[in-house]
């Protein structure tokens, strides 16, 4: 089965509700998937003043370790670059640099971006 990555760049909004469930439908049909938060996209990991951002997207993302989808990854510079805390990012996230930023683009076999 061919692995999908989705690129994540949008800040939180009704376009990530939509995101999130594409992603989840990945997870419960087995197909190996991959999800990189990237530019403005990394604020939807973040909760804002005790309160998650619009839509709960943060509570949503949570779920992905439930529908078995385990490579999610975080643009390290995107987090710098919006002066973001990276340890409160998620457990089940890992950051990444921008090499393997472009590693996992160059071998993803679909990618698809919100």
């Amino acid at each position: 089965m061919n692995s999908i990555l989705y690129l994540i760049r949008g800040l939180p909004g009704s376009l990530a509700d939509e995101t999130i469930d594409m992603v989840l439908v990945s997870g419960v049909f087995g197909q190996p998937t991959t999800v990189l938060f990237m530019d403005d996209g990394v604020n939807q990991l973040f909760e804002r003043n005790g309160k998650h951002p619009s839509n709960d997207t943060t509570r949503k993302w949570s779920a992905l370790p439930t529908y078995e989808i385990e490579r999610v990854v975080v643009h390290d510079r995107s987090i710098k670059e919006r002066r973001l805390d990276a340890s409160r990012l998620p457990d089940f996230t890992n950051l990444v640099t921008d090499a393997q930023v472009e590693r996992l683009l160059h071998e993803a076999v679909n990618v698809v971006s919100d």
